[in-house]
């Protein structure tokens, strides 16, 4: 396989359709080496922080007083699993095998959420479960053979 780093945040269903545009899939990790290789490539090529999504201005407490906060994606790139159509129940996209989670090791990952797998930057490129509309960047695969 080879794989492409999309430095381009989107939410989960973005990253897919982006992915099969060029001619790929959101990554499908097989086996531990694979995953070792991944969070190796992140951790040393990957984007550290998400980027800003703009800043916010909303009201605080009852006296009318505003605050802002500057919102950023989250650092971390998606992979083609997910547990959208039968929450607790995590497939790959692409294969629709079930997902192993034996090969992500201690992962901090709630198998019983209706949510998207992703590599989480911030924690050392460790595997975790995010909702799916959250904005972050994405890893597609693409098979060489």
């Amino acid at each position: 396989s080879c794989y492409l780093l999309n430095n381009e945040v989107t939410s989960w269903i973005e990253a897919y359709q982006m992915c099969l545009l060029f001619g790929g899939y959101l990554i499908e990790v097989d086996d531990t080496n694979e995953y070792s290789f991944i969070q190796g490539y992140l951790n040393e090529h990957g984007q550290g922080e998400g980027i800003s999504l703009g800043t916010y201005r909303y009201q605080s407490g009852s006296y009318g007083r505003y605050e802002t906060e500057n919102r950023r994606s989250y650092a971390g790139y998606w992979m083609g699993a997910n547990s959208i159509e039968l929450p607790g129940h995590w497939f790959w996209m692409k294969s629709r095998k079930i997902v192993d989670f034996d090969i992500f090791g201690k992962a901090d990952i709630n198998v019983t959420d209706s949510s998207c797998l992703c590599f989480d930057r911030s924690n050392m490129s460790q595997s975790r479960n995010k909702k799916c509309h959250t904005q972050m960047y994405s890893i597609c695969e693409r098979n060489t053979q």
